[in-house]
């Protein structure tokens, strides 16, 4: 398990090293206004997709080794041609999307729908390199496609970013399409009503928390640019962006240990697990955000620009939510593999809350401060009722949420397993 944390681990930081330099092409050609208008085009892209995971979202990590792939594939495809025409077709209505991409925000859903459905067979397979291939791909293509539009060929603007965004995406496709092609074999089609029935029944779950989890963590960002401007919501964005980056420990980790109960009936091996998870990733991501937090502000400017001068005090208002963020991970992930993802609804719910009417009180008010402080609170009550839940559902007693000698013992043991297949 550590092998696969590790390389999942280094798969993220390497995407997270892509991601900057990314940001940095973007903050330093674009500015504040573009790199807002780019949020809102990603963050639409991503509203579409969870609509699409309903059916072909994490719920195929849980049902994949319970069902047969190809049965699983079928409505999954369907559900997210017809997810991305009419969810794009929706926020242009709503004026969610910025002008003149909405054709865009509609294409690019449905190739990364299509993506994911690939990758959460694949992870429901526990064919973790495979997965973690295609992810640092995409990211590489992206990068790689911007550099040589912008330096190259001289096209500084958000099309640009657009242009690169079709290429990743739809090379992650083509890759991941030929990872899964051999489990999609459609024996027969006798019972797909059953199974269909079964994803939305445990996907609906699954969605309706992951989508109020992404209104707490993207909701402030309409809220910013209605009240304050899209200039602001670029600055926002840096922030959230660098602090965000701290979580790449907190989701490989998740990611394996999702994979690992998903195929597991054993309760106590589940709970055993992510509780050493859990400590091993509030450790390290506190000590990642202490970093952060501890460079000058004089840094950020030089690396974005003066522009963005107040990136590390938008930073400061996050931390403490980042961190309990990532360790939430753990919880929540236990419950989606445990057949419980309810919690992770509720959870999401209660956050979003203190997302939502703070927002709109203190934002027109007290600007990108406000924003920071409401979603750490909003971080930290999600992290809050899923950790009292665990400990009903499991029996977790306090001093099991302290580093022991036989946690020290398991790390350990697994570094020399590592060695030793090294």
């Amino acid at each position: 398990m550590f092998r696969n944390i590790l390389g999942t681990t280094f798969t993220r930081f390497f995407n997270a090293l892509l991601a900057f330099g990314i940001l940095y092409i973007n903050t330093n050609h674009l500015g504040q206004e573009g790199l807002g208008t780019i949020s809102l085009i990603l963050l639409g892209i991503t509203l579409v997709v969870m609509i699409n995971n309903f059916v072909g979202g994490g719920a195929l990590v849980y049902l994949v080794p319970r069902h047969h792939t190809g049965q699983l594939y079928v409505p999954s495809a369907i559900w997210a041609v017809l997810t991305s025409v009419a969810g794009a077709s929706v926020l242009r209505i709503s004026h969610l999307i910025p002008s003149g991409y909405t054709w865009h925000v509609m294409a690019l859903a449905l190739i990364q729908s299509l993506t994911t459905i690939n990758l959460n067979i694949l992870l429901g397979k526990e064919k973790i390199k495979i997965f973690n291939a295609v992810s640092v791909l995409q990211m590489a293509l992206t990068i790689l496609t911007l550099v040589f539009l912008i330096y190259v060929r001289h096209k500084v603007d958000v099309m640009a970013y657009v242009l690169a965004l079709y290429a990743g995406y739809l090379f992650a496709f083509i890759i991941s399409m030929a990872a899964v092609w051999r489990f999609l074999i459609l024996l027969t089609l006798s019972g797909i009503r059953h199974v269909v029935n079964e994803m939305f029944k445990y996907g609906k779950f699954v969605q309706f928390a992951n989508i109020l989890q992404l209104l707490n963590y993207r909701l402030a960002y309409y809220l910013i640019e209605f009240f304050i401007g899209r200039a602001a919501l670029g600055l926002y964005t840096v922030g959230v962006q660098i602090s965000e980056g701290v979580w790449l420990v907190g989701k490989s980790v998740a990611t394996v240990q999702y994979a690992r109960i998903s195929n597991t009936a054993d309760p106590e091996s589940s709970k055993n697990v992510t509780l050493r998870l859990f400590k091993f990733t509030l450790v390290v991501t506190l000590l990642a955000m202490a970093v952060l937090l501890l460079l000058p502000e004089s840094v950020y400017g030089a690396v974005f620009g003066q522009a963005f001068t107040g990136v590390r005090l938008v930073m400061m208002t996050l931390a403490l939510g980042i961190v309990a963020t990532a360790a939430s991970m753990m919880f929540s992930h236990y419950f989606s593999g445990t057949g419980r993802p309810h919690h992770n609804m509720i959870g999401s719910a209660i956050g979003l809350v203190f997302t939502l009417v703070p927002g709109l009180i203190f934002i027109p008010r007290y600007g990108l401060l406000a924003a920071g402080i409401i979603a750490s609170v909003s971080y930290i009550m999600n992290m809050t009722y899923l950790l009292v839940v665990f400990i009903n559902v499991t029996g977790a007693k306090a001093h099991h949420f302290i580093i022991g000698v036989n946690d020290i013992r398991f790390a350990l043991k697994e570094l020399r397993k590592l060695r030793a297949q090294a």
